[in-house]
């Protein structure tokens, strides 16, 4: 089994780069694995302070061999994340056809690699998968140790093939009118959660993302996510220093991460326990999120 590439994109964070490349270095097969950096560059009218932090993460990412063969490639204008995520996997899936995508602020459990190599390679020529998961939101497992598939895409440490990926599409008027309220419902996994939001805050201006097309996409062609029923990787994210992060104290993950999956579902169709499991783990996350305890606080404050 050939391994699959890794793609790392970075910014400005040279903390989070850090503990990232560290846990990544420290997985299995790291030292057979191609590296890809991405580094984003310099916003028009960044602070030096900006600048130097851009420098820093720069300098992290050179310092070590960290996989295999690393490949950096750093931008001089500011792409912004959506667009240099879009860029990159298209570059490098023209050349290995598949690959392992994770943003800067993802740490890994030492059997990420393994996980996704092995979920790769199982799945290749299944057109029902679209997507390997390593994130799963922390709910009861049914069977530790095995993966599941739903229709849920995460983009917290994921993998993809380029005969799928060729079929992204950032077009939020698109969207508007190739999805029902049907086909909205069943996107928002029947209400529990509220993707269809973020497809709407894009075409108004108020965002620019690139994951929620991602999840468009493989809900439009009826496609399925491979997760882990224990999560691969932990969000270092969840602390306001990235782009479209809020922290939901729910999503907190303090179990171990390095967690070996050993089992992979035969039959390509949705858990129903798990999805269930995971249908109720959004109601709740989302009776906590950042804006509703603020409003909570207010009116605590007023009485």
């Amino acid at each position: 089994m050939s391994l699959s590439p890794v793609i790392l994109f970075v910014y400005n964070r040279p903390e989070h780069t850090q503990k990232t490349l560290e846990a990544l270095q420290k997985n299995y097969l790291s030292n057979q694995t191609d590296l890809y950096i991405f580094c984003d560059g310099t916003k028009n009218g960044a602070s030096r302070e900006q600048i130097e932090k851009i420098e820093q993460t720069r300098r992290i990412v050179h310092s070590k061999k960290w996989c295999a063969d690393i490949h950096i490639k750093e931008s001089a204008e500011n792409k912004g994340l959506a667009a240099s995520i879009i860029g990159g996997v298209s570059q490098v899936m023209e050349k290995h056809k598949r690959a392992i995508i994770l943003e800067d602020d993802i740490i890994t459990g030492k059997y990420f690699l393994t996980y996704m190599n092995k979920a790769l390679e199982l799945y290749k020529n299944s057109s029902k998968v679209w997507h390997i998961n390593a994130w799963t939101n922390p709910v009861k497992a049914q069977s530790p140790g095995s993966a599941f598939f739903y229709p849920v895409m995460e983009c917290w440490g994921w993998a993809t093939w380029a005969d799928r990926w060729q079929y992204y599409k950032k077009d939020c008027e698109y969207y508007c009118t190739a999805f029902s309220r049907k086909d909205i419902y069943h996107f928002n996994s029947e209400g529990t959660e509220n993707r269809w939001k973020q497809i709407l805050r894009n075409r108004s201006g108020k965002i620019d993302t690139w994951a929620i097309f991602w999840a468009a996409t493989i809900f439009e062609h009826g496609g399925l996510c491979l997760a882990p029923q224990k999560t691969l990787v932990r969000n270092e994210g969840l602390d306001s220093s990235g782009e479209n992060c809020y922290s939901s104290p729910l999503q907190i993950v303090r179990d171990s991460i390095d967690y070996e999956i050993t089992s992979f579902p035969e039959k390509i169709a949705v858990n129903d326990y798990m999805y269930d499991q995971l249908k109720k783990f959004f109601r709740r996350k989302n009776l906590i999120t950042p804006g509703r305890i603020y409003r909570k606080v207010k009116s605590i404050l007023k009485k």
